[in-house]
Formats: structure tokens, C-alpha cells, sequence
């Protein structure tokens, strides 16, 4: 495990690990799409508290245990102004609940320990101490702010390791400085977790209500405000003023396809889908989409093959034949391992519409040039581009 201790003194820190070394297998890897990020298991059914913020507005996510098993998990909760989400495991996961303490709201100057896991990595522990605490609103336990930056969904813990808060992005809260974190208190969404303490077999089929931080009404996650009160409504990443009628293009491309953009979108100027070259082929192409920083230029890249083990010099005359001769506005490249298809294109005066085409045609491309590539010189197939896994 990698320790990042902050310079509060050494006192406790024999006591931390120790807590630490209990709660270690509590605390879990989530992936959801291309978001990654942290949650912990709250209930004694397995369900897992996280950050709706850090896994966007998904159903299925997948979720990776301190001790290397992965499981299917659930979204079947959400608190979106409190920016807390609930995922229910497949099955028992067997790790026992993190304790809550209670009351759990924080003192200031008091020592806590932060504890985080992505997918991939392994466990890593900060110290910290509790440097802010928000006046209560309408009888709410408010937010608090911790002096060291830490990942969404990442549970806060006391020196005797109870729970008392997740690092989250909760609504109205006041930007925290740099190198801080704001902490939702445990006692804010207790409500939320009762509501779920029940067997995994009641919670399986159930899907989360998402409601709007302002006026509690129910939205769709296609939108990007309230249809209730107009809000704008809270996203893994914000849209952005100054590109907004790009993002405005990119989100009505992708609904041409089917597709929401809010679902799918990885970065504050990406998005990721998978998309199939016709209705019946039997997998789908991931194909990367980004805008650059003045929304100018739309780049789009999609997975072709993986290098032959052979023949590469034919190989590589044979991909420059099909750039000079075959491709039309798209390119084949080799990025490491990887042959993809790509296009750059002008958004100025562009419609939804073009951008819908330049998608299916990428991907039709990319097809076709996956089987002649697979068939010619034994190149292994790629849907999913290896650096995005």
C-alpha cells in the first residue's frame, strides 16, 4: 500500500494503519465506462457508497475488491444534490460494512484518514485533517473540507476507523482550494442507505431515480437542465459556455446514432462510444470523439488491428497504399501496437447530421479495413483500443 501522510506529526499513525489494515477490503475500485473511481461497502447486503459525480449517470458499473475479485454491480440509488450514488453488488461480496460513527459530524482540526482505490492501482492512504466546517442549512449536516486533495468516493475516516464522510462534489458547496477536498458528512445520506438495507435480491432489478438538486423533481439524464425549474443539471463534466453550441452539435450527432452524450461522455471535450458498422454485425467499434480547446476541429479514432507478428515491411507499404488510394478524409496510423482508423474535421458550419456521418462512416471504414488487414496478414482484430481499457 502506498502512504501519502501529510505533516500533522506522527502521534496516531500507528493507530491509522492499524484501522487502515481492517478496513482495507471495504473499500473498492469502481469502473463506470471510461470513468473510474472510488466507493466502499456501507451495508451489510454489500451495497457500495460512491460519488454520483465520479461515476457519471450509469446502470451497470464493475466493481474490483481489495483483494482482486471483480463483480457486476448496480446503480439503484442517487442523491444527486448531495452527490452520492449507491451501487449494489451482484452477490455478497464478503467484506464486512465499514462502521459509521455517529453523530458523524466532523470537529474541526479533527485527524482522518482518507482511503482510496482505482482500478489497477492499489490502495492508497492520506492523513489529513478536518480544516473547514459549513454552517448547518435547514437543519442539514453540513459539508467539510479536508487539507489534502483526494478522489471522489473516497471514504473519510476517524482514528478508530469509522466512516464519517465521502469526499464528494456536493451541490452548492463552495469550491474548495487547491490540495482540499469537501466531504459530505455519513449522516447526511444515512436516510438514503436505510432506504436500501434490504436483500440483493430486492434491490437487483431496481434502477435509481435522479432528481434535480433544486426543485426534487424526477430528470432524464439526456438533458442537460431541469425541465421542472431550467437548472443545469449537475454532470461528471460540466459543459462548457464558451463551446456550447459544439457541444450542442455533438450531443445532437449522437442522438442521430441513438446515442445520449451525457452517458458517454469521458472528459470535459471527449466521448467514447461503441458502435456496430450495421444493425446485425456482431460487434462493435469503439470510436473516441474530442474537440479541441476553441471547438474548432472534431477528431474522431477508432481501433482497427494489432501489429502481425510477421511481414511487417509488406505490411507497412500496404498501409500506405490504402492512405494514398483507399481512405477518402479518414487515415490508418500505428500508435504502439495499434493500427486505427482517424479524421479530423472542421466544425464550422458543420451540422448534426455530418457529424452522425463522419461516425458511421468511420466505423464502416474501420470494418472493412479490420477484415481485409485480419485476412491478408493475419492482424488480430481490434474493437476496443488497447489504450483505452
Amino acid at each position: 500500500m502506498t502512504s501519502q501522510l501529510a505533516a500533522h506529526g506522527d502521534g496516531d499513525l500507528a493507530l491509522l494503519h492499524e484501522r487502515v489494515a481492517r478496513a482495507r477490503r471495504s473499500v473498492v475500485a469502481i469502473r463506470a465506462g471510461a470513468l473510474v473511481t472510488t466507493g466502499w461497502v456501507a451495508l451489510g447486503n454489500g451495497v457500495v457508497v460512491a460519488s454520483r459525480r465520479g461515476l457519471g449517470y450509469p446502470t451497470e458499473v464493475a466493481l474490483t475488491f481489495e483483494d482482486g475479485r471483480g463483480m457486476a454491480g448496480r446503480v439503484i440509488a442517487a442523491d444527486v444534490g448531495r452527490d452520492v450514488a449507491l451501487v449494489a453488488p451482484a452477490d455478497p461480496p464478503g467484506v464486512a460494512a465499514l462502521a459509521v460513527r455517529a453523530p458523524a459530524e466532523p470537529r474541526l482540526g479533527e485527524r482522518a484518514a482518507v482511503l482510496s482505490c482505482l482500478p489497477g492501482q492499489s490502495l492508497r492512504l492520506a492523513v489529513a485533517r478536518v480544516c473547514h466546517v459549513a454552517r448547518k442549512v435547514d437543519g442539514q449536516l453540513p459539508a467539510f473540507e479536508l487539507d489534502v486533495a483526494a478522489p471522489l468516493g473516497a471514504p473519510v475516516l476517524d482514528p478508530e476507523g469509522r466512516v464519517i464522510g465521502v469526499v464528494a462534489a456536493p451541490s452548492g458547496a463552495a469550491g474548495e482550494l487547491a490540495g482540499h477536498s469537501v466531504v459530505v458528512p455519513a449522516g447526511a445520506f444515512q436516510p438514503l442507505l436505510a432506504s436500501v438495507d434490504r436483500s440483493l435480491v430486492d434491490l437487483r432489478e431496481r434502477a435509481p431515480v435522479y432528481r434535480c438538486p433544486a426543485c426534487e423533481e424526477p430528470f432524464d439524464v439526456e438533458h442537460d437542465r431541469c425541465l421542472g425549474c431550467g437548472r443545469l443539471l449537475p454532470h461528471a463534466y460540466a459543459p462548457c459556455p464558451a463551446r456550447a453550441g459544439v457541444e450542442r452539435l455533438i450531443r445532437q450527432g449522437l442522438s442521430a446514432l441513438g446515442l445520449i452524450a451525457n452517458r458517454v461522455r469521458v472528459g470535459p471535450r471527449a466521448w467514447r462510444i461503441a458502435q456496430r458498422p450495421f444493425p446485425a454485425a456482431e460487434m462493435a467499434t469503439q470510436v473516441d470523439i474530442e474537440i479541441d480547446e476553441a471547438g474548432r476541429l472534431l477528431t474522431l479514432r477508432a481501433p482497427v488491428v494489432g501489429l502481425p507478428w510477421a511481414n511487417h515491411e509488406p505490411f507497412y507499404r500496404f498501409l500506405l497504399t490504402m492512405n494514398d488510394q483507399t481512405t477518402g478524409e479518414f487515415r490508418v496510423s500505428i500508435t504502439g501496437d495499434e493500427v486505427s482508423a482517424s479524421c479530423v474535421a472542421s466544425l464550422e458550419g458543420c451540422a448534426d447530421h455530418d457529424v452522425a456521418l463522419l461516425i458511421d462512416g468511420l466505423v464502416r471504414m474501420a470494418d472493412e479495413y479490420r477484415r481485409t488487414l485480419a485476412e491478408t496478414f493475419e492482424a488480430a482484430p481490434r474493437f476496443e483500443s488497447a489504450a483505452g481499457r
